[in-house]
This record gives C-alpha cells, structure tokens and sequence, in this order.
C-alpha cells in the first residue's frame, strides 16, 4: 500500500486513476489542477505522484520541478497524449520516472506503478543504507579519536638526568598503531628501553598494544634481564593471544649507568644502531631471537648480548615503518639509510635527531608511509 497523489484536469480521467488504483489498496489524493497539486505536495508526503503534462494554468513540468525541488527521491509518472510524447520524454530528462499515453492502458498503468514504488522502495532502501553507513563511519571516527587519545597516554615522556637522556618519537600511521615503547628509569642507576611493533595497523593492533604495555611495564619493574623479559612477554602473547594470528616483535635494553654497560635481546626486531664517541664508529646489533608469540617456551632459551659502552655514545632503537619508504625505483629506505642518516644527524642536539632522520627519510621517500614510525635516541652522559 502506498501514498498516491494524482493530478489531472480531467476529471473523468483523475476519477478512473484513482478508482483503478484504489483497488489496488494504495491511498489516493486527487488535485484537479497543477496549482492544486503543488498546494497539497507543500502539506503532505507521498510515495508517487502521478500528474498529467498539459495542463490549464500551471502544467506537469511545474508540478515535476515541485516534486523534485522538495524530495528529489520522490517518482514521479506523466500522463500525456500521443501527439506530445516528445514533451513527456523532456519531462523524463527532468527527473520523471517514466510515461504513460492516453487512453490510458491500465495494465500498463498498474505495472508502471508497481515499478515506480519499487524503485522508490529502493532509493529509500539506500539512503537509509548510506545514513547507516555514515553514523557507523562517524562512530568508528570518535572511536578513532578515542584510541588516539588514550594511546597518546602510553607514550613515555622524553627521559633527561645527569647520566641519560633519551628522546621519544612516534609517528602512527592513522592515529592510533601498534608499535610501543617504554622507558623504565631504575632510580637513575639502570634504564629499561624496550620497543614494540606489533602484526597488522589500526585499533586491533592498537588493543594489543595496551595489553603489551602494561604486561612489559608489570616485567621491566620486577628489573629482570632482558632475555627473561622477552621470555616472559613470548609466553605471555602466546597464553593470552593464541591462534588470533597476533605476533610482535621486541627489543629490551637494560642501560646500566654505574656500570656502563649495555645489555639487549631482541626478537626478530630490526636491529639496534649504537654510534661510539670514541671511534666514530656504528655498530649494528642484530636481533637475536625469533618472532614474539608464535610460539610459547617452557625454558628460557632467548638470548641476550652485553657491551660497554661510554659517555658521548648513542643509541637508536625503532620500529620498522621507517625501513620500509621506499622511493621511485621500489628501493627500500633500509638500515644503511637510516644508519647514514643517523651518523649524519649524530652532533645535532639530541631532540632534534630522529626529527632530522624522518625528514631524511621524507626526502627519499616516493610514496605516503604505511606503517607507524618509533624512535628512540638515546645518549650516555
């Protein structure tokens, strides 16, 4: 059943459509003129209207132009004789739905109806679909702003004492990502550096990072080693995160500040730069054991490595969206881009480094980056 409006100067014509589609159990509201007509489209709604072209005073076109300036969603069939069907199809060109010619055919005119108030069913069908669709964006956005917010809470604050400092750089890529890092300052006696990157982007990833965060923070506080915190932290994503196809890779360093002495252990993490002042020289450290997560360990048999280290020396520890930019000819920034960029930035103050490698980075770039950017740089005092 459907609302109609028809309008037709004649009336034996206005009587027959809405007897005809009475029957058919559609609520009828006749107008005898286009002016009549457009009175009742300016109080009422409708499901179709059906309104013949020429008429007296103001015609059918008038009566379309109504009809669409106030719901362009609304159908509309012409009624017309033969002699003026190129003016029906003008009308057609304006919006109306279709036509129909006098003598009325009424089979013709119930299938024409059924066929305009289905393709109406339709459209409303869409635009409720596509209001749908945008109050689900406009959630997902807020959520988005949301998880934005509170992981911009996870962040730690750049880290400046007398023997340490260390600067914090974090780039995500649509706001919210799923790379972590944490700095744990021992009572200035020892510093825990650890850094993230968890499988896959966006608010998943993000979830998985709050979880990591406070199952790292809970390790790093108990002053374990570093293979014992990745140990712990494997077995732990492993436990929690099983068959979700969820994995990250780690690095932990323990800076020990009395001592001078690095000790790290990293889990198919790209690898650590440590620049020595002394010689001038970069070492690469290479991750030592396999990915987080994919499988749980029952002993401890991820390892770890030690070095001294001295006043003047920097450490650079990051997630790898940096590693992938890639410029024109597919070539991938790499860890000798960011080595070189690094070494290049190394007698800038400490807080203006990792902003002088991304803009390395930037300039060697062809495409937007697809992945979260960390960044740690770290200098002994």
């Amino acid at each position: 059943m459907a609302s109609i409006l028809i309008v037709d100067d004649d009336i034996s014509i206005l009587f027959l459509l809405a007897e005809v589609l009475s029957r058919e159990k559609h609520v009828i509201t006749k107008a005898q003129d286009g002016s009549e007509a457009i009175q009742i489209l300016s109080e009422s709604s409708f499901d179709l209207v059906i309104s013949d072209l020429h008429m007296k005073q103001v015609n059918g076109i008038e009566v379309l132009r109504t009809v669409k300036e106030k719901n362009p969603d609304l159908e509309v069939l012409i009624l017309t004789g033969y002699g003026t069907v190129n003016s029906a199809v003008k009308a057609m060109k304006l919006g109306a739905f279709d036509y129909l010619t006098k003598p009325i055919n009424i089979e013709e005119l119930r299938l024409k109806v059924r066929q305009a108030l289905k393709h109406h069913e339709m459209k409303l069908t869409m635009i409720e679909q596509e209001r749908q669709l945008r109050a689900h964006q406009e959630m997902i956005q807020r959520d988005l702003l949301l998880a934005e917010t509170i992981q911009q809470t996870l962040l730690p604050q750049p880290l400046i004492n007398a023997q340490i400092e260390v600067q914090v750089t974090h780039r995500p890529m649509i706001g919210v990502g799923g790379d972590f890092g944490d700095i744990y300052d021992d009572d200035h006696q020892r510093v825990y550096l650890t850094i993230v990157d968890v499988t896959g982007h966006g608010i998943t990833a993000a979830l998985l990072v709050n979880r990591v965060c406070s199952e790292i923070r809970k390790l790093v506080r108990e002053k374990l080693q570093p293979n014992e915190i990745v140990f712990y932290l494997n077995n732990f994503i492993s436990d929690s995160f099983q068959g979700t196809g969820m994995f990250l890779t780690a690095c932990c360093c323990l800076i020990d500040l009395t001592q001078h002495h690095l000790s790290y252990s990293g889990c198919a993490h790209p690898p650590l730069l440590l620049w020595l002042a002394n010689s001038g020289k970069t070492l690469v450290l290479e991750s030592q054991n396999s990915l987080i997560g994919f499988k749980k360990n029952i002993e401890n048999n991820f390892r770890q490595d030690s070095l001294a280290i001295t006043a003047g020396d920097r450490l650079c520890l990051y997630t790898d969206g940096i590693l992938e930019a890639k410029n024109k000819s597919g070539q991938l920034y790499g860890v000798k881009g960011l080595q070189k960029a690094f070494v290049e930035s190394i007698k800038l103050p400490l807080d203006h480094v990792a902003e002088a490698v991304i803009e390395s980075m930037n300039r060697f770039r062809h495409k937007p980056i697809r992945d979260d950017i960390y960044l740690f740089i770290a200098e002994m005092k």
